[in-house]
């Protein structure tokens, strides 16, 4: 009953994902960690993750800037793999609390027009990918850091949700492995994993035909929207 829910949940969850490329991981390791141990969440959570953006990079895959995608996945490769590999010992409650309380920070200086004007070149974006990389092997999402580093990069809705995918499907094979490793992900979870694949693919898809109905401002207000909510949920 309980992989039956966490199923579920994956799929509603993964709706959100579909539509703005990012969100379903917060939604899933919140509610999940109720339904199954926090560790166990984390991984099946991962899983459905790899399906979704996979299929997502398949369905945006003309609309990518795939030399971006090339320098954010090799930046957080290895410590995407990192992260994973601390997670049976790392604080990640309190890793989570801090990057909220940064979420946040970014968020009111932008709502209140205080964040400094600067382009994001390839210096920052190798900083960002590194932190990305890192956080989302830890915790089991680091989302928010790249959806704003997109955000300040002014990429259309449809580059931004399939570039939000692709950068993700090598970090996300990185802790799969990791966590077989590390006999977080065995062989009981079998059949769950198979069914939120089946999510991802069908959520992925409804995503897709929404998208095309989003004017560029509302799902700019969108993302900023589902930035605060995801932000303040990791806070408890």
């Amino acid at each position: 009953m309980d992989y039956t829910l966490f199923v579920a949940l994956g799929f509603f969850a993964s709706i959100i994902s579909a539509i703005f490329g990012f969100g379903t991981a917060l939604f899933v390791l919140a509610i999940g960690s109720h339904i199954l141990p926090v560790k166990e969440t984390i991984a099946l959570a991962t899983v459905l993750f790899t399906a979704s953006v996979l299929a997502k990079t398949w369905l945006f895959a003309r609309h990518i800037d795939w030399k971006l995608v090339a320098i954010m996945v090799t930046a957080s490769l290895p410590f995407a793999y990192l992260g994973a590999s601390l997670l049976a010992v790392a604080p990640a409650p309190l890793i989570k609390k801090l990057l909220a309380a940064m979420v946040l920070i970014y968020l009111a200086l932008s709502l209140f027009k205080l964040m400094p004007r600067w382009r994001i070149g390839t210096a920052g974006l190798i900083v960002g990918s590194t932190l990305y990389g890192f956080v989302s092997g830890l915790i089991g999402t680091g989302g928010l850091i790249k959806a704003i580093l997109f955000k300040e990069m002014n990429i259309a809705k449809e580059a931004f949700v399939g570039a939000m995918a692709a950068t993700s499907i090598l970090a996300n094979f990185a802790k799969l492995v990791a966590y077989a490793q590390t006999g977080i992900l065995t062989r009981e979870m079998a059949w769950p994993a198979v069914g939120l694949v089946a999510a991802a693919l069908a959520t992925s898809f409804i995503g897709r035909d929404v998208l095309r109905h989003f004017s560029v401002r509302q799902f700019e207000a969108g993302v900023q929207i589902l930035l605060a909510v995801l932000a303040v949920g990791l806070l408890f």
